[in-house]
């Protein structure tokens, strides 16, 4: 005479303790599967399933839930390395009838979109995250937990999040020179609002306007998108070439840079080299936090050559008529303007 299988607890649970379990056993599964899984990890997991006999049974159905079910392989294919299955079709199901071979099947299901979700959740959370700014004439520096380092240049704002696949920053204003750490599997992208720069290992500038949205690259290898419009072509750039796209129209220039050049800003000051007035006034304007007007547009192109110093931009500016015939004035409402004297 044969025993009769034991009672599963989940049987016990309404419908609300059963996801909520299995979502928390679908997280545990994943995290146990990761690389930096730690002999503390294994200490919390055992201190969970110690809490009740029913954690236990949900892991144990979470796991074969993960080897066996189809749903998964059409979910993630790439993870099986097997052609997705056909989806199951959906049938209606009364709570009334979750008894039996009903609450296995709807049990198999729900582990099935628990274990996705662990995964999913998994994929998208953070495991390091920072966000810094730079005030007026403030440089700063980071390393990044993979060895990549990051030059942040005064008035910029850099948000970076590392994924367990993908390593992502946002520059929002300003200007930041990356020296990535080489990774296939994980790619390291730059967004701003217009563009994106991705990149496996390779040192690059990029500076986020208005009025232009510019990368150099110092060497390596750079893809640069748009985000604006997604069919525009993918330009692909190599060490000693500029991209500069204006973010009001969209026009795109490129040049080539020379490579001792790229990023000098680093040093805590900028060399104009015969520069149009109208290009060291946008500079001027970033580093003071304030619109540095040029008037009229043949003073626009004079050539202006100096050295500013990023911790003192309005010494540099006030400076401005000892090298041509200009007027340099504060206005009333803010900013200043640039005019023939």
């Amino acid at each position: 005479m044969s025993a009769s299988p034991s009672p599963s607890l989940l049987q016990e649970l309404t419908p609300e303790q059963l996801l909520a379990l299995n979502h928390c056993a679908g997280d545990w599964h994943v995290r146990r599967q990761q690389p930096g899984w730690s002999s503390a990890d294994e200490r919390a997991l055992d201190a969970w399933l110690a809490e009740h006999a029913s954690h236990g049974e949900a892991l144990e159905r979470v796991g074969r839930a993960w080897r066996e079910a189809a749903q998964l392989k059409s979910m993630f294919p790439a993870a099986y390395g097997a052609a997705a299955a056909a989806p199951p079709q959906r049938r209606r199901v009364r709570p009334g009838w979750l008894r039996g071979p009903a609450l296995a099947s709807a049990c198999a299901l729900a582990l099935a979109a628990v274990v996705g979700y662990g995964w999913h959740r998994w994929d998208n959370t953070a495991a390091y995250a920072v966000d810094v700014a730079t005030g007026l004439g403030e440089l700063r520096s980071l390393v990044l937990p993979d060895g990549s380092k990051v030059a942040l240049n005064a008035n910029s704002h850099l948000q970076v999040r590392y994924f367990p696949r993908r390593r992502e920053t946002v520059l929002a204003r300003g200007e930041a020179f990356f020296q990535v750490a080489p990774a296939a599997a994980r790619p390291f992208t730059v967004a701003s609002a217009s563009h994106q720069v991705r990149v496996v290992g390779t040192a690059f500038n990029v500076r986020s306007g208005p009025p232009e949205f510019v990368v150099q690259v110092q060497e390596g290898r750079v893809e640069v998108r748009s985000s604006a419009d997604a069919g525009a072509a993918v330009l692909a750039m190599g060490p000693g070439t500029g991209l500069a796209v204006d973010t009001a129209s969209g026009r795109r220039r490129e040049s080539a840079v020379p490579v001792d050049t790229i990023a000098e800003w680093t040093s805590g000051q900028v060399y104009f080299k015969r520069q149009p007035l109208a290009q060291v006034a946008q500079e001027l304007s970033r580093h003071l936090d304030q619109p540095v007007e040029v008037q009229g547009a043949a003073l626009q192109s004079l050539p202006i050559s100096g050295f500013l110093a990023l911790k003192d931009p309005e010494r540099f500016l006030l400076a401005l008529p000892s090298v041509a015939e200009l007027r340099v004035q504060r206005r009333a409402e803010g900013g200043w303007l640039i005019s023939r004297r």
